[in-house]
């Protein structure tokens, strides 16, 4: 339950293979462009891979989409894919009722320091690269409960590469990488904890939330929760005191999300602190890994 598939050409050399796509989270072609290139490219990062090629994946209902908008899409994109310095080798089109977009990425690594989401170890902190919360910032965003510049965090972050997280992440002693997306927090630290035999325990006050949260619940409805409430809560403990307010945030679907880690904790607040200092302003400790003591008990929210 990697990130990306991993196929080993030579002892030295694998090729990393991802595919994603989805429908507009955002009503500006240009930046749904930009947003939907980040997404499906993270795959690749989320294994500490270079990213190198992509392939355009498009379905639209014809006749409804101007072709200008298309145009911005695919220019918001390309954008992103030469931010990334990733050639786009072409791409299939199709035409359907429903509209969506994303790509499908080659990457390539050693397969010998592939970073995989199986190899975390007690002791280790939990670190999180980016806000959560965007499912509660889409629903405010259709129903017109975002300002301005909620507006503008909201793109800048899902718009933002984990291009360099990854990078930087490479020069320390990573033990264990993943990316946060469709299955939210709680949906990508279960396969960490189940692949490692470990309990990740998430500090609830410490997950960075985007601005507003969590108190936009009150109004607002987050995404996917239920996908990842059927998969995560026969193993997750959640503590007496805690809000379900976090319990929904930490559950919902995210939109090009952050990279989850876990490193020892010698390290991590070196890490933390690098991350902060190229960009990634809003990564934090987020929690710990514990011994497996109890196995019906994977993750756990205190």
């Amino acid at each position: 339950m990697d990130d990306a598939g991993v196929y080993r050409l030579t002892d030295d050399i694998a090729l990393v293979q991802t595919v994603d796509f989805f429908f507009p989270i955002v009503d500006d072609p240009r930046s749904f462009g930009r947003i939907a290139a980040a997404n499906s490219l993270s795959d690749i990062w989320a294994m500490g891979a270079k990213a190198i090629t992509a392939m355009n994946h498009l379905a639209y209902p014809a006749g409804k989409i101007p072709p200008e908008a298309i145009l911005e899409l695919l220019t918001g994109a390309a954008e992103k894919l030469h931010e990334s310095g990733v050639v786009l080798l072409g791409g299939h089109t199709m035409e359907q009722d429903d509209f969506c977009f994303g790509m499908s990425v080659t990457g390539i690594t050693n397969p010998k320091t592939v970073l995989t989401n199986d190899n975390a170890k007690p002791g280790d902190l939990i670190i999180l690269t980016k806000p959560i919360g965007t499912g509660v910032y889409c629903d405010a965003m259709i129903n017109g409960g975002l300002n301005d510049g909620q507006f503008s965090t909201f793109v800048y972050w899902m718009e933002r590469l984990n291009k360099y997280a990854s990078e930087i992440m490479q020069r320390f002693d990573v033990s264990c990488l993943t990316d946060v997306t469709g299955f939210g927090l709680l949906g990508h630290s279960l396969p960490v904890a189940r692949n490692a035999g470990v309990r990740i325990v998430i500090h609830s006050k410490d997950v960075p939330l985007l601005p507003g949260l969590p108190d936009l619940l009150d109004e607002f409805n987050p995404k996917g929760v239920c996908k990842c409430s059927d998969y995560v809560d026969p193993y997750l403990k959640i503590g007496d005191n805690i809000d379900r307010k976090y319990y929904n945030l930490f559950a919902e679907a995210q939109t090009s999300g952050g990279l989850l880690a876990t490193i020892r904790p010698d390290q991590a607040y070196a890490l933390v602190e690098t991350l902060r200092e190229h960009g990634d302003t809003e990564t934090t400790v987020i929690g710990h890994v514990e011994q497996l003591d109890d196995p019906s008990i994977l993750l756990e929210i205190v």
